[in-house]
C-alpha cells in the first residue's frame, strides 16, 4: 500500500511538471485568447429552410414539366375621324373608336411535349384561356357563340401533343390550335405592330381544331400537316374538312421561307330547312371549295433588322357576292420593317395592300365573322357601292402603320402606333359622313408574367 500511494505522489508531481513547463505563461508569453462563446441555437424558421435546402424534394408541379404564363393587354385607341358609330372600321381588335381598352388577360398553362425524352416526357399539352375585349373576337370567330358580342370569355387554344419517337421525332397535336396560316397572329405583343392587318384580320384564319402532324427532317427542313374542321370551326358545319400545311425552309440562319395553305370546304349547310337559307348558293354551298397559298419571307439584314415580306392569294367556289354563281378571290401582300436600336427600344414599320375581288371578307358585319367593326358607312353616297352595309363591298384596300417600342424591363412592353387606311371605296366614316380614308392612333401596354 505503501508503494502505491508513492508512485501516485510521484505521478501527480510529474504532471504538474509537464503542465507548467509546457504553459507559455510559464516563459513569460502572451495567453491566447479565450474561446468564442458558441453561436446561439438556430430558430424553428431557420431549421426547416435548412432542411428543405438539404432534402431539394422537387414539387409535383416541377416534376410533372408543368409551365405557367400570361399577359395583361391594355390600350387607347383615339380615331381622328371621330365615327359616329364609335368603331375604328375594318379593324378587328382595336375596334373602339377614342376609347380606353382591356383588351385581353391571358392564362397560359402547359407542357411542352420533350422528344428527347422518353415515356412521360413526350406527352404534353396546352390551355390558353383568354379574357376581355380580344375574346369577343376570338370566341364569335371560332363559333363558340356566334351571335354574342358580350362574352368575354374564351379558351384560345386547348390541345394535347405527342413526339412519336420515329426518326427525329414526329409530333401529334389535337384540339384547338393556332392556325398554320398567316404571319400575324392573335396575341399582339407576339406581332411587329398592336393593331392587326387587313390580311389577317378579315382574310385568315385564327384557330384551327383538328389534328396536326409536324416533322423536323433537319435544321432546314420542317413541315407541318393537318386535318382540320375547316377556319376557325370549332364544330364543323359542313360535312367535309379541310386540309392545311406548311413548309418551313432555313437554308441559312439570316433567311427563312415558309409556304403554307390549305384546301377544302369551308361553307356551312342549310340548317334544318331555314326559309332564309337556299342550297348551293353563294355562301351556302358546302361543295365548293376554298384554295389558300402564301409565303412568309423572312431576312435578317443585319443583327439589328429584321424584314419580311408575306404575299397571299385565296380562292373560293361559289362565294362571290358580286357575281352569283362566281368564285369569290381575296388576296394580299404585306411588309414588315423591324430595327431594334437595342434591347429597349426599336421601330417597326407596316405596309400592306388587301383585295377583296369578290366583296365577301369586308364590310360583312356581325359578330360571328369579325368582332362588330367589320362594318362599314352604308348609303347611296359610299361611292360606287350598291349594298354598302349589307352583304359585304368589293375594294382594294391598304394602310401604313408606324410603331415605336419601349421595353424598359423584360416583362414591361409599351408601344405608341400610328394607322392610315385607305380604300377606293368609301368605307369609312368622318364623323356621319363616308370616307375613303382613316386614321389613328394607339398607346399600348403590355405586362408579362
Amino acid at each position: 500500500m505503501y508503494v502505491v500511494k508513492r508512485t501516485l505522489r510521484f505521478l501527480t508531481i510529474g504532471l504538474l511538471a509537464i503542465v507548467f513547463v509546457g504553459s507559455p505563461s510559464a516563459w513569460g508569453e502572451v495567453s491566447a485568447p479565450p474561446a468564442p462563446a458558441p453561436d446561439a441555437p438556430p430558430t424553428l424558421h431557420e431549421r426547416l429552410d435548412a432542411l428543405e435546402k438539404k432534402v431539394e424534394a422537387p414539387s409535383l408541379w416541377k416534376a410533372l414539366g408543368f409551365k405557367a404564363s400570361g399577359f395583361l393587354d391594355v390600350a387607347y385607341t383615339h380615331n381622328f375621324n371621330n365615327p359616329n358609330t364609335n368603331l375604328n372600321q375594318l379593324h378587328i381588335f382595336d375596334t373602339d373608336a377614342n376609347s380606353f381598352s382591356t383588351h385581353m388577360a391571358q392564362l397560359m398553362l402547359e407542357r411542352p411535349a420533350d422528344g428527347a425524352g422518353s415515356g412521360m416526357d413526350r406527352l404534353g399539352f396546352r390551355a390558353r384561356l383568354n379574357f376581355g375585349l380580344d375574346a369577343r373576337v376570338t370566341k364569335a370567330r371560332t363559333n363558340f357563340a356566334p351571335n354574342t358580342s358580350n362574352n368575354e370569355l374564351d379558351f384560345q387554344e386547348v390541345y394535347g401533343e405527342y413526339v412519336v419517337p420515329i426518326g427525329n421525332g414526329l409530333k401529334v397535336q389535337a384540339g384547338k390550335i393556332n392556325t398554320l396560316i398567316g404571319y400575324e397572329v392573335i396575341n399582339s405583343f407576339e406581332n411587329a405592330n398592336f393593331s392587326r392587318s387587313f390580311m389577317f384580320g378579315v382574310g385568315q384564319a385564327f384557330t384551327t381544331t383538328g389534328i396536326r402532324f409536324t416533322y423536323t427532317f433537319n435544321p432546314v427542313v420542317t413541315a407541318s400537316l393537318g386535318l382540320i374542321n375547316g377556319w376557325d370551326n370549332v364544330d364543323d358545319n359542313n360535312r367535309g374538312k379541310t386540309l392545311e400545311w406548311l413548309v418551313a425552309l432555313t437554308p441559312h440562319e439570316k433567311a427563312g421561307i415558309s409556304f403554307y395553305g390549305s384546301y377544302g370546304a369551308e361553307q356551312a349547310n342549310c340548317q334544318g330547312g331555314s326559309p332564309t337559307c337556299t342550297p348551293y348558293t353563294t355562301g351556302n354551298d358546302p361543295r365548293a371549295k376554298r384554295f389558300v397559298v402564301g409565303s412568309i419571307i423572312t431576312l435578317k439584314p443585319t443583327a439589328k433588322d429584321t424584314v419580311v415580306l408575306e404575299p397571299y392569294y385565296v380562292n373560293e367556289g361559289n362565294a362571290s357576292t358580286v357575281s352569283q354563281s362566281q368564285n369569290a378571290r381575296w388576296n394580299g401582300i404585306a411588309g414588315y420593317l423591324i430595327h431594334d436600336f437595342d434591347e429597349e427600344w426599336s421601330v417597326r414599320f407596316r405596309g400592306e395592300i388587301f383585295e377583296d375581288a369578290g366583296g365577301t371578307r369586308t364590310c360583312t358585319g356581325g359578330i360571328s365573322f369579325a368582332g362588330g367593326a367589320n362594318t362599314c358607312a352604308s348609303g347611296s353616297s359610299a361611292v360606287g357601292v350598291t349594298n354598302a352595309g349589307a352583304g359585304g363591298i368589293p375594294q382594294t384596300l391598304w394602310e401604313n402603320t408606324y410603331t415605336l417600342q419601349y421595353k424598359p424591363f423584360p416583362s414591361l412592353i409599351t408601344r405608341a402606333e400610328f394607322r392610315y387606311d385607305h380604300s377606293n371605296k368609301n368605307v369609312f366614316l368622318h364623323g356621319s359622313r363616308p370616307a375613303n380614308n382613316q386614321e389613328t392612333l394607339s398607346v399600348q401596354l403590355v405586362y408579362l408574367f
